[in-house]
């Protein structure tokens, strides 16, 4: 039976999915981009945030129609399953199967209930590490999921709830898996995790990402980076590694929230205004281009105007290079639903508004300072035709300060042919709010 995927929400998501594409395809169904023509489709659903569920439940409902079509059997799964199952099945009865964020992998023997004569039993086995997967992103990069589950307690967050507690994947499995992706052209590896700077402490006793790191470098990868990595727990020798290995990129991933303390207090934070300048100081410290993405809420119940003006002060001040802003979203089940003093949403919307000029002359000025120098640039594709910048930069790509899909890109401008995987030498001629311009001199 053919079978389409529809991954949303975050990146730990799609590993998820491309983990059903793999289990399924290794029981001979037949995987396909096209909705139209698949007999099974797959909604893979976030629940995060108000915004990312109704975008999710418009998906189930645009996919439910197809019923009346090609679609014999919708499956819906991921996180917001994990939290609203019941309530989604009495509005959405055209759903044939509900499979959570932490059963999703028995996809397989679900469907061979519903479809006894439809898929096989696994025609080729599964990786020795149990992992295989089916990758979505282009051949050349690719992420790997290090962790599951989440034990921060931020006040303001569902992923527990959704996601389960913390578990590590074991060294040797994380290894064989990139290994694997590795020898199918993967060049550069994404680690995620909802916190991976406490990788390895439910399991070994303490936290092994700098262990982990000291094993992937020694594989035969272009670029490892590190993604959410939480402010509290990074730590010089954490620093001094990344500095000190070429393939690790300088760059991390720190979702700080907020920078006025009595917010992050209100939040669940540990970290308070000056922790997060002082590590803002050791991070540039063991390296002066170490690049920095974070990402704040605004709009938090109790944030004044005070509090507002010190985070627009704190991010003038920390020159961040890449930063994400989300109004606070009011989940149910959470400690900040019921706190005092909710924010109304037209405040949050100027904040927000706000915020994100601020933020975008900041990006702007930051961009600036590697113009004129050369990066090497890990080809993504062909500018399409469409896109302005066509004719003068027929590539575009990624340097190591640019994370796929959340930062940047870099234009190439080239006289030779390149094709995704590439990894070239680009002289940084030009940028602009949030992305860069550049040559190869042959």
């Amino acid at each position: 039976m053919k079978t389409a995927i529809l991954s949303l929400g975050c990146a730990k998501n799609l590993v998820d999915s491309e983990r059903m594409m793999a289990i399924l395809k290794g029981q001979n169904y037949t995987l396909t981009g096209d909705f139209g023509e698949a007999e099974i489709i797959i909604v893979n659903t976030c629940g995060f945030i108000a915004a990312a569920k109704e975008e999710s439940i418009d998906a189930i409902i645009r996919c439910a129609a197809r019923k009346e079509q090609n679609c014999r059997c919708l499956v819906v799964t991921g996180c917001m399953v994990q939290k609203y199952r019941e309530e989604l099945a009495r509005e959405i009865p055209e759903v044939d199967l509900w499979l959570t964020s932490l059963n999703f992998e028995t996809v397989g023997e679900r469907l061979k209930e519903l479809f006894p004569t439809a898929g096989k039993e696994s025609v080729a086995p599964d990786a020795g590490y149990g992992y295989r997967r089916v990758l979505s992103t282009p051949s050349h990069w690719a992420y790997l999921k290090i962790a599951e589950g989440c034990d921060n307690c931020c006040t303001f967050c569902t992923i527990p709830q959704m996601r389960g507690p913390y578990v590590s994947r074991s060294i040797e499995d994380i290894l064989a898996e990139a290994k694997e992706l590795i020898d199918g052209g993967v060049k550069e590896i994404n680690l995620l995790a909802q916190d991976t700077t406490v990788y390895g402490k439910d399991r070994y006793g303490k936290v092994m990402l700098k262990e982990l790191l000291k094993e992937l470098v020694n594989l035969d990868v272009v670029r490892i980076r590190l993604l959410y990595s939480y402010p509290s727990r990074i730590d010089d020798e954490l620093l001094a590694l990344m500095a000190g290995e070429e393939k690790i990129c300088n760059y991390l991933d720190i979702p700080m929230q907020h920078a006025a303390d009595s917010v992050l207090k209100a939040m669940g934070r540990p970290e308070r205004r000056k922790k997060l300048r002082d590590l803002l100081a050791r991070i540039r410290k063991a390296d002066p281009d170490f690049v920095i993405r974070s990402t704040f809420i605004v709009g938090f119940p109790g944030e004044s105007e005070e509090d507002f003006t010190l985070l627009c002060d704190f991010l003038t001040e920390a020159k961040l290079d890449w930063v994400g802003v989300f109004p606070y979203s009011r989940e149910e089940d959470t400690v900040a639903y019921d706190l005092p003093d909710q924010v109304d949403e037209d405040c949050k919307a100027d904040r927000y508004d706000s915020l994100m000029a601020l933020l975008s002359r900041c990006s702007t000025q930051r961009l600036t300072s590697w113009v004129g120098r050369e990066e090497m640039v890990l080809i993504d594709g062909v500018t399409p035709e469409d896109d302005p910048l066509h004719e003068t930069y027929p590539y575009y790509g990624r340097t190591w300060f640019q994370a796929p899909e959340v930062d940047g890109i870099t234009y190439v401008r080239a006289k030779g042919a390149y094709a995704p995987g590439d990894l070239v030498p680009v002289n940084i001629t030009g940028s602009d709010v949030y992305d860069l311009t550049g040559e190869i001199q042959i």
